[in-house]
């Protein structure tokens, strides 16, 4: 009855309720109690809440839990805190999974140390060189092992040289190739535990006094990348994501190392199905409403920039690709190359400069190409190739842009036999270049 009073047009006096204690309060004070409770609701809603393909999967209440905690003196790295946060149940036990912390020297700013969850991609593991990038630039940061291994190497801050792939006696299952054990039942696959583990880490990030729980993150690479663009799908909390390298629409790759995991080689139409609702992140990207940065290189040998380009297209909420003409695929390149992570996120949560913005370009091959955009370039080129074939094997070319009055449009029209082209730009400083944006993709039709 009350909201249909306020639904009302032909109010003339202050429409008025009751509070506990009596007071009354007016339709206008009623309104801001009503952001108010609509604010509260948000932040108490479940990850997931709006996404029915990974509730059917994931317990999304219990992992926006924090989880418990135990003290780990294996693989102690300098400056970092190691520790093991619990997984969900792997075949009837419980998991713990292996993870360094650190935040940033000093005095945490009003409201807490902005932070970010690290993904490792395949092969890889918890690297304390991660946390500590993210440390210098002003981040506390949570890297873990999705794998059900402690750390081994000696690289990215790795100490020990530890063995490879060790086992720990808690850990969940390790990922077998490309959905290897899709035969399994959801629960004990590799994928429905990373997945879950990430999202656990936010939800310890966020018990933590130090941190400011509305600004953080999430960054992942290569199969962290696909990881976490299914992520950004289920866990709305994340405040931005970055994927690295991966993304969804693994199944549309022409990259043979990705298609032949797919029918007809592999997998039944059952399986395929079910990996189409429940595991690609295309599933979930449509939920996804945080703000996301998409970072690959142009020629990216194993997740081509076509499946990157439509993942970042897939969204509901604001995307920007960051295709670098020379990015190698890699764990150390991910978070010592690619300036323009930290600028985005610095922007979201730290209130910097955003990254330039490029529209998706207008023209047909044989004609001149142009779009608008925003943002602080020294130079923008049209990449383009009439290549066919493999997308990873193409040859690019490029055509330089003039920049004028918001507008980038190419020298000299792209040749009429291209295949696929796209608009990138840049800022020169130091030598150095930084704040590379990409437009969209632009793919013909054959």
């Amino acid at each position: 009855m009350q909201s249909k009073n306020l639904r009302s047009s032909n109010i003339q006096s202050p429409v008025v309720i009751s509070l506990p204690g009596g007071k009354r309060q007016s339709a206008a004070e009623k309104i801001v109690w009503l952001a108010i409770i609509s604010v509260f609701v948000a932040l108490s809603v479940p990850p997931a809440a709006a996404n029915p393909a990974a509730q059917a999967v994931w317990e999304t209440a219990t992992l926006a839990k924090a989880p418990p905690t135990h003290p780990a003196a294996e693989r102690p790295a300098a400056g970092m805190k190691s520790l093991f946060y619990e997984g969900l149940p792997y075949k009837g036990k419980p998991t713990w999974v292996f993870a360094y912390y650190a935040a940033p020297q000093g005095t945490p700013p009003a409201g807490g140390w902005p932070a970010v969850v690290c993904a490792h991609g395949g092969g890889g593991t918890a690297y304390p060189g991660w946390v500590r990038t993210w440390n210098n630039h002003g981040y506390a940061a949570i890297v873990m092992d999705l794998e059900g291994h402690l750390p081994g190497g000696n690289v990215h801050g790795l100490e020990g040289n530890a063995p490879v792939g060790t086992a720990h006696p808690n850990a969940g299952p390790s990922r077998i190739d490309w959905f290897g054990d899709r035969a399994l039942p959801d629960k004990e696959q590799w994928y429905y535990h990373a997945v879950a583990d990430i999202i656990r880490a936010n939800s310890l990030l966020r018990s933590f006094p130090e941190i400011n729980p509305k600004k953080i993150g999430l960054n992942g690479i290569s199969w962290g990348g696909t990881l976490v663009s299914a992520v950004a799908g289920i866990d709305s909390r994340f405040a931005f994501v970055i994927p690295v390298y991966g993304g969804g629409f693994i199944h549309e790759s022409d990259n043979p190392g990705l298609a032949c995991w797919f029918p007809p080689k592999n997998m039944t139409e059952a399986q395929f199905g079910d990996y189409r609702k429940k595991w690609d992140p295309s599933a979930h990207l449509p939920f996804a409403k945080m703000p996301m940065l998409w970072v690959t290189g142009v020629a990216d040998p194993v997740f081509q920039i076509d499946i990157v380009a439509k993942s970042a297209r897939t969204t509901a909420g604001p995307s920007s690709l960051c295709l670098r003409p020379f990015l190698a695929h890699g764990h150390g390149n991910c978070w010592e190359d690619a300036p323009e992570i930290y600028t985005f996120a610095d922007n979201i949560v730290k209130g910097g400069p955003p990254l330039p913005k490029i529209e998706k370009p207008t023209g047909n091959p044989g004609s001149v190409i142009r779009s608008k955009y925003k943002g602080d370039f020294s130079e923008a080129w049209v990449y383009f190739t009439n290549a066919g074939g493999l997308m990873k094997d193409r040859k690019w070319n490029f055509i330089q842009c003039n920049l004028a009055n918001g507008e980038l449009v190419s020298q000299q029209p792209i040749p009429g036999n291209t295949t696929a082209y796209y608009i990138y730009g840049f800022k020169t400083v130091g030598g150095g270049r930084m704040n590379h944006a990409a437009s969209d993709v632009i793919v013909m039709k054959k």
